[in-house]
């Protein structure tokens, strides 16, 4: 199991800095996620806190978040005069850097996407998989392949895309656009929207329409701050040690 730590430090940053400067570190094993899904956890953690005899069962659970994601307008983007407004594209900037490369490569970010989800492992959201498994006729042949860590990934999609496995060394990158489309990705009738696959990531969030961006890791949501003149930055890396389980005996 790989783990991969989120942190603002050791970055090249163009234009000229504010006077006053915050860094933090953190570790997820897991998952990281920006957007609308992560809003959805933020208001369901913030009610736990206040008022936890509402929250003390999986059904309640499930009816509070369902009913953050509609308030949040999580399930009406369709309703919206201009849903690109709502997406993660005027906000956010992503740069990827892949296995055994030292360059940065910028991402587009989908105009539908609302939430974006860099997946370590491969369960998310209760046990299910929103990567899915590529079809064999999306991926190259093997003799096109580049080498990766793990063996058994010896095909390179046409886009890019690999095997997904847990040993990879791999970040897999993707998209929830609303919540129509999460709700048939939980379910597995669909996958989610595929953007990369990296060893490294790079999220760039400056303030769009709004004043506030949502983030969480592992489930931890939190709101964090965004500034018209200054951007916000997460670099995501694999840390240089594996978490080891010590038996007690």
């Amino acid at each position: 199991m790989l783990i991969y730590r989120s942190h603002f430090i050791g970055l090249t940053i163009e234009g000229e800095l504010p006077e006053k400067v915050n860094c933090y570190e953190g570790v997820f094993y897991n998952y990281f996620s920006v957007g609308m899904d992560a809003q959805v956890a933020y208001g369901f953690h913030h009610l736990r806190n206040e008022k936890p005899y509402l929250a003390q069962g999986p059904i309640s659970n499930k009816l509070i978040y369902s009913g953050y994601s509609c308030t949040q307008g999580w399930f009406v983007t369709p309703c919206i005069s201009d849903p690109s407004l709502r997406g993660l594209e005027n906000i956010l900037r992503m740069h990827v850097r892949k296995v055994n490369c030292s360059e940065w490569e910028q991402i587009p970010v989908p105009k539908s996407v609302r939430a974006i989800v860099a997946l370590n492992l491969h369960n998310y959201g209760s046990g299910r998989n929103p990567w899915g498994n590529p079809k064999r006729k999306y991926l190259e042949k093997p003799e096109t392949a580049v080498s990766l860590p793990c063996d058994s990934c010896v095909s390179l999609a046409l886009k890019g895309f690999v095997e997904a496995h847990v040993d990879d060394g791999l970040l897999e990158i993707f998209g929830l656009k609303h919540g129509w489309h999460a709700s048939f990705v939980m379910v597995e009738l669909i996958s989610a929207k595929h953007i990369a696959q990296a060893a490294a990531i790079r999220f760039e969030v400056r303030s769009g329409e709004g004043k506030d961006t949502y983030m969480q890791m592992d489930g931890e949501p939190w709101k964090q701050p965004m500034s018209k003149e200054y951007s916000s930055i997460v670099e995501i890396k694999r840390v240089p040690f594996q978490s080891l389980m010590v038996n007690g005996e």
